[in-house]
């Protein structure tokens, strides 16, 4: 909704007046509530339409990630074992 801006008419006014003309949607309600899916019911359309399509494109790109970074942190627990070794030797 885009407001439709109105120019000040008096010399008085500084701020033009802003008209917002929104109109609130009713939902339909049962017994005086309104209805809303469960999160049980989103999450299982969620898990039975959409999230099979890409579900084994996402684990290879997190496998490949989850590769990646447990490399650099094997790296840096060999590093502090060889200085942990050449200090206690001095």
């Amino acid at each position: 909704m885009t407001p439709t801006i109105q120019p000040p008419t008096r010399h008085g006014l500084r701020m033009p007046k802003t008209d917002c003309n929104f109109q609130a949607g009713s939902m339909p309600s049962r017994g005086g509530r309104p209805r809303c899916a469960s999160i049980r019911a989103v999450s299982n359309d969620y898990f039975k339409n959409e999230a099979r399509s890409m579900f084994a494109t996402e684990a290879a790109f997190f496998s490949v990630i989850v590769i990646i970074s447990v490399w650099p942190l094997i790296s840096a627990a060999i590093a502090l074992v060889h200085l942990v070794r050449s200090v206690a030797v001095v």
